[in-house]
């Protein structure tokens, strides 16, 4: 049996049990098409008020345009010391600072002082059964950031205008950490909460989250899981709640206004998180401050155009589901085949290209081990990170060497159908509950990125594919040529990793391309593949089989591999749609190798004749 041969029946192997352990990711995304879009009930308060509407009225007319539920928070001391909601606070001494206490009091004109005067008590631990102030003996200043009373303004809007309810416990004093998840209790009891995050800097009770966690747990609240969110005692509590986790994306007016992100970034944001990241609950906030410029009708239109561009998509405007929490995926046999059967291969194989395994004792000893690691990663968790940290790598290498066994185009599909499958394997093992919802990082997206290209440069040196040796490499001056072109190639890479921010600020420009590119592809390909990967590999082919430039040749060469790892760090987002995935790597391929082309005909018709012009060509 040929390696060709042995080669493409071992893909088609690896091919069919990695879409086995990918069919219920795919049918679980296929099913997934629910989202929501969601408003701050104070922001949309104070645009209302400023554009001389009532509170209900604006909310029905964003309900009309697609909004689908509030978000009400648990107001602070700072808040209610601003006058924001039914209670008010002050010190019981000279200062904030005063050491005699805190007294709060619910607003004597409110038609909810009954329920708010016990929910304060509860709030506080307060056992007395009186409905007049509550005094604390905390000063002021020290609950300025936790939690007073919920925003009962906002619980009854929702509850009238029939949308589903975003609560947002506060922290708690030390001493009272378990009192955030009894509020819980108590606004769910009478409103019912249909998802919530806990606000502050922390969550109440960190350490220990067990009781906010066990409370929702308990009535069967979802946790609204903020993306980059940086608050301390999160993933404790994601850790808890899950699987019963909805992703979240949200953009704070802190960071809209220090980095300037514009309304049609936002929106672009928005529908990104959607459709790449499967986020399924949308915080659509309006300008920073309630700006003078922006008015209601601004942002009631905002929300219509985001709800059509999300309907655009396939998506359907309605509450979704914790899709995870009805069907914890779990790996499979078939998956760890896969992804072992994967790694085990492309260690042999770049082992035989270096000329260190050829004997059938080697073959056998892999493909034992092949088998074996199948049980362990399956076994330990320990083991299957690292082997998933090693396979993407790997798999990079191995779809680099084999596009570039020879300076011919034709050796481009086989490598890109080999990246393919391995991405497929890699992510049939790890498209499950932890990976999907992102409460465990991939270990090897950086290794991915680093370890490729020193494997390549590695063989080329000691194969000779670069007409030096390591020793003759090092051992001479670097040459002008070699650094400009390093320089060029870190500064395209360097551009794409700062491109690849998820919170990058946008030109309204590049908005409008990335939407006509997004109508036109639906699936936008990757920048290091488009503008460093694939035209890498037309040119440093084009350079061979011409015979020009053989010491610069090299760099074009690792540009290729870090397309290739760009292809396999796609697979490697487990939580983007696998479909969207795919169209994404082919869309990816063909942009990438016309950009190749167009790049090779500047060279050859240009770049060349200028360049015989100046002095001879040297190879």
């Amino acid at each position: 049996m040929t390696r060709k041969i042995f080669t493409a029946i071992l893909l088609a192997l690896t091919f069919i049990c990695a879409c086995y352990g990918l069919y219920p990711r795919i049918r679980l995304e296929s099913a997934n098409s629910n989202i929501a879009i969601i408003s701050d009930y104070r922001e949309i308060a104070a645009l209302a008020k400023n554009s001389g509407l009532d509170v209900d009225e604006a909310i029905a007319i964003l309900k009309d345009n697609g909004l689908t539920g509030l978000m009400v928070s648990e107001l602070i001391g700072d808040s209610v010391n601003h006058g924001i909601g039914h209670a008010e606070m002050k010190a019981a001494g000279d200062n904030p600072s005063s050491t005699e206490g805190t007294i709060i009091t619910i607003k004597p004109f409110s038609e909810h002082k009954i329920l708010l005067n016990e929910w304060l008590r509860l709030r506080f631990g307060i056992s007395d059964d009186r409905r007049g102030p509550v005094l604390l003996t905390m000063p002021a200043n020290m609950i300025k950031n936790s939690g007073i009373i919920p925003d009962i303004d906002g619980l009854e809007s929702a509850k009238k205008a029939g949308l589903r309810i975003y609560y947002r416990p506060a922290p708690s004093p030390g001493h009272l950490s378990d009192k955030a998840a009894l509020m819980l209790r108590k606004v769910h009891e009478q409103y019912h909460v249909d998802v919530f995050t806990p606000s502050g800097e922390y969550v109440s009770g960190y350490p220990d989250v067990s009781a906010i966690a066990n409370a929702a747990i308990e009535l069967n609240i979802p946790l609204a899981k903020v993306e980059f969110s940086k608050q301390v005692g999160a993933s404790q509590l994601d850790e808890k709640i899950s699987p019963n986790i909805l992703s979240l994306h949200s953009v704070t007016n802190e960071e809209m206004t220090s980095r300037r992100i514009s309304r049609p970034a936002l929106r672009d944001r928005m529908i990104r998180a959607a459709v790449e990241r499967s986020v399924r609950l949308l915080l659509y906030r309006t300008a920073p401050m309630n700006t003078a410029s922006f008015k209601f009708a601004d942002y009631a239109e905002e929300v219509r155009l985001l709800a059509e561009a999300l309907k655009s998509h396939g998506f359907t405007l309605a509450w979704p589901d914790t899709v995870y929490a009805r069907e914890n995926l779990r790996p499979n046999i078939f998956a760890a085949l896969a992804m072992s059967a994967v790694l085990v291969f492309c260690v042999y194989s770049y082992l035989a290209r270096m000329g260190m395994t050829q004997d059938m004792k080697t073959q056998i000893f892999f493909a034992v081990s092949g088998a074996v690691l199948a049980v362990l990663v399956l076994k330990v968790s320990v083991i299957a990170r690292l082997a998933g940290a090693l396979t993407a790598p790997m798999i990079a290498v191995e779809a680099s060497l084999l596009a570039m066994d020879e300076a011919r185009s034709r050796r481009i599909i086989p490598a890109f159908l080999f990246v393919v499958t391995g991405g497929l394997a890699l992510a049939s093992f790890f498209s499950v509950t932890d990976y999907m919802l992102r409460l465990k990082a991939f270990s090897g997206v950086k290794l991915t990125l680093m370890l490729p290209p020193v494997l390549v440069l590695l063989h080329d040196l000691k194969t000779r594919v670069h007409p030096e040796s390591l020793v003759e490499f090092l051992s001479r001056p670097p040459l002008w040529g070699e650094i400009m072109l390093y320089g060029a190639l870190l500064g395209a890479i360097g551009f794409a990793v700062l491109r690849s921010d998820n919170v990058a600020d946008i030109s309204r420009i590049e908005t409008a391309m990335r939407e006509s590119l997004e109508h036109l592809l639906i699936a936008r390909p990757r920048t290091r593949e488009v503008l460093v990967g694939y035209p890498s590999l037309l040119l440093w082919g084009f350079l061979v089989r011409n015979g020009y430039f053989a010491r610069y040749r090299e760099i074009f060469r690792v540009g290729a591999v870090l397309g290739f790892s760009s292809v396999i760090n796609s697979f490697c987002h487990f939580h983007t749609p696998m479909m969207l995935i795919l169209l994404r790597e082919f869309n990816g391929l063909w942009t990438g190798l016309l950009a190749g082309i167009v790049i090779v005909c500047v060279i050859k018709f240009a770049v060349i004749p200028v360049l015989r012009l100046i002095r001879p060509v040297i190879s």
